[in-house]
């Protein structure tokens, strides 16, 4: 199995993965990827084996201030642009940020490592070229269980100062994505036959904290 670089024709498969996870009204398309992926499109991480693909790791490189802002809660996913995006001939600074990362093929053993090791890879690349880049840190906008557990119990990453009051749940067989701030709000949508998925988390790890993150990188 190889990774290969993220192509437009991959777009489709990812935004439905995301769909089906996080219904949100403000989601991301195909002109966002485009934004994110023009400078480094090999962040934007597709594993397959003979031309299937096996599973998805898409990450969002930031430059520090783009970063800081979306992991303080002030800037959605979808708003990332070229203003945010990291761009190795101008920033010295890269904030990691993993969209998705979806095993297709449930077999695969340790895929996250896997992948870590792959983009500690493509990193040194960058660096080669870029000697003074530093990794500021690296997050993930948890919204399944599975998400969840991955980076809080294998990833050690934590909420920071950013709390996400949005809110999973489902109801007749469908996922439904609300902000909930209060008990009450809870309460009323419970009443109303939501069953509660769980609540989405901003994770977050930095360079120097124990991490299989930085024993990688």
């Amino acid at each position: 199995m190889k990774f290969r670089p993220i192509k437009k024709e991959d777009y489709d498969l990812i935004l439905d993965l995301d769909r089906k996870v996080y219904p949100t009204k403000h989601p991301v398309t195909k002109d966002i990827f485009d934004k994110w992926y023009y400078q480094n499109p090999e962040f934007g991480m597709i594993y397959e084996e003979n031309n299937k693909i096996k599973g998805v790791y898409i990450v969002i490189p930031l430059n520090f201030k783009g970063w800081r802002e979306l992991i303080a809660g002030n800037l959605a996913e979808a708003d990332l642009n070229e203003n945010t995006i990291f761009n190795n001939l101008r920033d010295k600074e890269l904030g990691i940020h993993i969209y998705h990362i979806e095993k297709l093929d449930k077999s695969l053993k340790n895929f996250h490592r896997t992948c870590l090791n792959y983009l500690a890879k493509e990193i040194n690349k960058l660096k080669s070229v870029n000697p003074s880049l530093r990794i500021v840190g690296l997050s993930g906008l948890c919204v399944t269980n599975e998400g969840i557990n991955l980076f809080k119990n294998k990833l050690n990453c934590r909420e920071r100062e950013y709390i996400c009051r949005e809110h999973i749940f489902e109801k007749d067989g469908k996922k439904h994505l609300f902000l909930v701030e209060t008990n009450k709000e809870l309460s009323n949508l419970t009443k109303k036959g939501y069953s509660l998925i769980n609540r989405c988390q901003m994770l977050v790890t930095y360079p120097g904290e124990k991490s299989i993150v930085w024993s990688i990188f």
